[in-house]
């Protein structure tokens, strides 16, 4: 999810992006709504334009420098949304194949960093073909849930880290991330998970409580991560393919780590 603290130092208060933001949330929100709520092959559709693009930024992230002509790009944009593909028609498992194969010609042409690359095809095909899981498998509401947990955390933290500030989170990494906003963004993600079981989930009132904060955690650790991806590339924003956003990257980064930790306990039976 995008960091608003990436940019320069703002006193606390100052919202002027606050309304591009919001237009552009919006959007997106009718978008996906609509897609999520017609399920299946539409959610598909969807995620593999996603995978695509978001496969392109993350080349952009590991390598700045290269074309876009680079074959390396047009393989992992092919591995990433071919992955999506293969979940859709086959299962969720048959994304892992598709992603080998990808790596394998990778490797044979010598691309450069094709670890990374790989990396990266695992990092975003694992939860765009979980996702098709959750809403075939346990209906918009959870999706909603798990999207919902995810925008929490990154209200809370934006709203609680600038209007309260105080100690640095992890300064080295995202130097404008406060504890009051990551404390924030878990109590406010308390509070959707007990919204979601009010209004009648289909997940349980433990499972509800015992997992919303730790799905904010992984939400806001994806963050991190891409944070430092940015960093090394010396890299603002992904892309600048969302006003007030920048790239797909930079909006979904948390709901990638939090689907993935979703994805795991469900396979586990948790959830």
């Amino acid at each position: 999810m995008d960091d608003p603290a990436e940019t320069p130092e703002k006193p606390a208060g100052n919202f002027a992006d606050l309304w591009v933001r919001i237009a552009s949330a919006v959007v997106m929100a009718a978008i996906a709504g609509i897609v999520f709520w017609k399920g299946g092959d539409y959610v598909a559709a969807l995620l593999v334009v996603v995978g695509g693009l978001m496969a392109w930024e993350f080349r952009r992230l590991i390598l700045p420098d290269a074309s876009n002509s680079d074959i390396g790009l047009w393989v992992m944009v092919a591995g990433t949304s071919g992955a999506v593909v293969a979940a859709n028609l086959f299962g969720f498992l048959w994304a892992f194949p598709i992603v080998a194969l990808a790596a394998v010609i990778l490797w044979q042409i010598k691309h450069k960093r094709p670890l990374w690359i790989a990396t990266g095809m695992i990092y975003l095909a694992t939860p765009l073909a979980a996702l098709l899981v959750i809403r075939d498998h346990q209906g918009l509401a959870t999706v909603l849930w798990l999207v919902g947990v995810v925008m929490a955390s990154d209200i809370g933290g934006y709203f609680f880290g600038r209007i309260i500030g105080g100690p640095k989170f992890w300064p080295a990494i995202s130097p404008n991330k406060t504890w009051s906003g990551t404390v924030g963004g878990w109590a406010l993600a308390l509070g959707v998970g007990f919204v979601y079981w009010a209004f009648g989930g289909t997940q349980g009132f433990q499972e509800i409580m015992l997992f919303s904060i730790p799905l904010a955690m992984a939400a806001q650790a994806g963050d991190l991560f891409e944070s430092w991806l940015k960093r090394k590339a010396n890299i603002k924003d992904s892309s600048n393919l969302i006003p007030g956003h920048g790239g797909l990257l930079d909006r979904f980064d948390g709901l990638l780590a939090a689907t993935t930790l979703f994805m795991l306990l469900h396979l586990l039976g948790a959830l």
